[in-house]
């Protein structure tokens, strides 16, 4: 909805209003992720489930949208260079850690424990609706 509240308006800035609210609605909405039972929002950072709502990192939003985008589990160097751009020779258990934090998170607050899940090929989102 869109208020106007000085007439008369010439036509140019009529559409410079709509212009900026069209780009404002689209930029929300490609904020916006579905992962499976919970959706995210970038922009705030919050991972939301029915009603509860749970605020996430920067890191631990680009860990989710990451796992989201890949077809395939991806293996701990994989994560270690794309999400946080370490060389993937170093010995270090930054990407366990984080995972290990955000499934513990997410755990807390929406009693799910195989959001993120991991096997001998790497981690993956489970985004089975339940």
């Amino acid at each position: 909805q869109i208020i106007i509240d000085t007439f008369p308006i010439k036509i140019n800035e009529l559409n410079q209003i709509l212009n900026i609210n069209f780009l404002k609605a689209k930029f929300t909405e490609q904020s916006k992720i579905s992962l499976g039972n919970y959706n995210l929002d970038l922009n705030s950072r919050i991972l939301k489930n029915n009603s509860k709502n749970l605020e996430l990192t920067e890191k631990e939003c680009s860990v989710l949208v990451f796992l989201r985008k890949s077809k395939q589990p991806v293996k701990i160097n994989v994560l270690q260079e794309k999400v946080w751009g370490y060389n993937s020779k170093l010995e270090t258990h930054t990407v366990e850690t984080h995972i290990y934090r955000l499934r513990k998170k997410i755990s807390d607050k929406f009693f799910d424990n195989e959001i993120i899940i991991s096997d001998q090929k790497g981690y993956f989102l489970n985004e089975k609706k339940k």
